[in-house]
């Protein structure tokens, strides 16, 4: 009997954990992009952040999902990490949707969402999406309908009673809560059977409200490991997140009798009490961070300190549509021309950083600024296609042509950073495999090539005599390239064969990098003439 009470419990759980990791799949397919853009377009303030964050984790029934994937945007530079703030302090509030469900015995319409949905995935595509979400989420239900099932026996068993007799301490109830989601990675699932036990009798209210406040705690496990391996920002965002559910946790942990009576004094019955609990919870909890935003994140900052620079995938001047008038829609565009040209520069110093120095080599860092150039170029290019449509003059069309061949240029500029970059990569060596003369040659071709583009992005698109200047200096370029390669020659006569490829390599790739610098600059010199 025992053996068959086991066997019902696991495989309910089994659906149940596996309806909601598909069912949040199924949602996030269908709407990854749509996601993705919501979440940059709702979260410039606090309020409409957090907002996104209640909407995405009831949609997908998963807050660990709902912060993991913040967390990776983060990382991405889609969002910033203030702004991750907002998503991941409603996300709790969102979570408490299924205690609700539960409450509210939805579990029993699973046959028939599962039913509905299998039928109306066989339709056409757009239907088919819709009905594999229909049909997880009947799933997740009918996990827990199968374990409400399996554990009817043993309500009144005085072996079960007592295990949970032993929770009446807040302190092991809250690390049972810890210790359950930590493992199932979900505190929808530790939710959904707290409310489940609560509406068989096993559990009372000084039992499943701690474990509930525990299951805040144990999510964010999932937070921290999925951040490991990222970068700076996607750990602060982690780290917020951790700190969120633990203050919230300490916070309530002095009051929790007065807390337990208020919520029995809303009348209904253990299992909707016990959801209100965790909704009131969360609800109040997040509002407190919502507003304290600003504290919480300079907090962050000093826990998790450094001095990476956070790379966001946007542009810095064209928001909007362009204005009205032509002449302010050039400076927008001319403005976000010279902030590519920035990009480029930092994409160049890191590339540079990578290559010449023992440490690992930064391919995220790298291919982050080269995606970004490649998002401005192309959002240049879509607003001076949008300029192009109106009345203009001869000039006008002139430097529409210019400044379409410079954004072309910066974004090949771009390109051939991210490979010089990643030469240690392709070539399997360490920068120890430069002789220091060639690291020498390297390095004094590359402090030329930024010097020409420190200018640039400086000046640019303003009449200077530098321009003249600059072309002066880049063609000085050439005689140290090729007294580098000289170099090489006599290093491989005297030495073997030092050092791989790698400097004909980086000294080729830098060549062609002085040649497109070169064009820009020559195209600049043209636009400042208009």
């Amino acid at each position: 009997m025992n053996w068959q009470i086991f066997i019902g419990v696991l495989v309910g759980l089994i659906i149940f954990m596996h309806g909601i990791e598909n069912f949040s799949r199924e949602v996030l397919s269908f709407a990854g992009k749509r996601f993705r853009s919501a979440l940059r377009m709702a979260t410039k303030n606090r309020f409409s952040s957090g907002l996104v964050g209640v909407i995405v984790t009831a949609l997908i029934q998963s807050s660990t999902a709902t912060t993991v994937i913040t967390i990776g945007l983060v990382s991405a530079g889609v969002i910033s990490f203030m702004q991750s703030l907002g998503v991941i302090f409603g996300a709790n509030i969102g979570t408490t949707i299924t205690g609700q469900f539960v409450a509210f015995k939805i579990t029993a319409f699973a046959p028939y969402f599962i039913i509905f949905g299998f039928l109306l995935s066989l339709l056409g595509k757009s239907y088919r999406y819709i009905g594999k979400g229909l049909f997880y989420f009947g799933l997740v239900f009918f996990g827990l309908h199968l374990i409400a099932d399996a554990i009817e026996p043993i309500k009144s068993d005085p072996r079960v009673l007592e295990i949970f007799a032993n929770l009446n301490s807040p302190y092991l109830a809250i690390l049972a809560g810890f210790l359950l989601t930590a493992i199932v990675h979900s505190s929808s699932v530790t939710t959904g059977i707290v409310v489940l036990l609560a509406s068989s009798g096993i559990l009372s209210l000084n039992q499943g409200i701690p474990i509930l406040l525990g299951s805040n705690i144990g999510t964010t496990i999932t937070a921290i490991i999925a951040s490991s391996r990222l970068n700076l920002f996607a750990k602060r965002a982690a780290t917020a997140h951790t700190i969120f559910n633990i203050v919230g946790v300490l916070l309530l942990l002095p009051f929790l009798q007065k807390f337990i009576l208020f919520i029995s004094s809303l009348g209904g019955s253990t299992a909707q009490q016990m959801a209100n609990a965790h909704t009131i919870f969360n609800v109040a909890i997040a509002m407190i961070f919502i507003l304290l935003r600003d504290p919480i994140h300079d907090l962050v900052m000093k826990i998790i300190p450094g001095k990476e620079k956070e790379i966001l995938i946007g542009t810095k001047h064209l928001k909007k549509q362009l204005p009205k008038s032509n002449a302010a829609s050039f400076r927008l565009i001319e403005k976000e021309v010279s902030y590519t040209l920035e990009i480029a520069s930092e994409l160049y110093d890191t590339a540079i950083t990578s290559l010449t120095s023992e440490e690992s080599p930064k391919e995220e860092k790298i291919d982050k600024y080269e995606t970004l150039v490649d998002l401005l170029d192309e959002r240049v290019e879509g607003a001076l296609l949008e300029l192009s449509k109106r009345k203009l003059t001869e000039s006008e069309a002139k430097r529409i042509t210019i400044l379409v061949r410079i954004s072309n240029l910066t974004e090949q500029l771009a390109d051939s950073a991210k490979t010089f970059g990643r030469l240690r990569q392709f070539d399997s060596i360490s920068a120890s495999s430069f002789s220091p003369e060639a690291l020498t040659d390297v390095q004094r071709i590359y402090e030329k090539i930024q010097e020409a583009l420190q200018i640039l992005k400086k000046e640019f698109p303003n009449p200077i005599p530098e321009y003249t200047k600059v072309i002066r200096h880049l063609d000085s370029i050439q005689n140290i390239i090729s007294r580098g390669y000289s170099g090489h020659i006599k290093r491989l006569q005297t030495k073997g064969h030092y050092g791989s490829s790698l400097f004909v390599e980086a000294a080729a790739l830098l060549e062609d990098a002085t040649e497109k610098v070169k064009q820009i600059t020559q195209l600049s010199q043209r636009y400042s003439r208009f």
